[in-house]
């Protein structure tokens, strides 16, 4: 049975279903979240709240997408070296 976690982001506390997450990881996310959203309210004081969300979203979201590629370009160059070295070991080993 999931727990339930409330978490406070931009002054309104939202009840969120902790599942296999823990208290203090739920708690972190939404303080990212708040800390985003704050961040572009600062820019803009007459903005909307749903507006601000949404810049939100779409700035953590381009994060994600960055880390993502950058995680898939790092193992297809680790993969690549790893093969590199197997090679290099298989033709020690043959030389031998």
């Amino acid at each position: 049975m999931a727990d339930d976690v409330d978490v406070e982001i931009f002054g309104q506390t939202f009840r969120v279903a902790a599942e296999e997450s823990t208290t203090a990881y739920i708690q972190s996310l939404a303080a990212h979240v708040d800390e985003r959203m704050r961040a572009i309210a600062d820019t803009a004081k007459t903005m909307p709240l749903t507006r601000i969300a949404v810049l939100a979203a779409l700035n953590i979201a381009d994060d994600l997408l960055k880390l993502r590629e950058h995680y898939e370009q790092s193992s297809h160059l680790c993969s690549s070296k790893t093969d590199h070295l197997i090679a290099l070991m298989r033709k020690h080993v043959v030389d031998q």
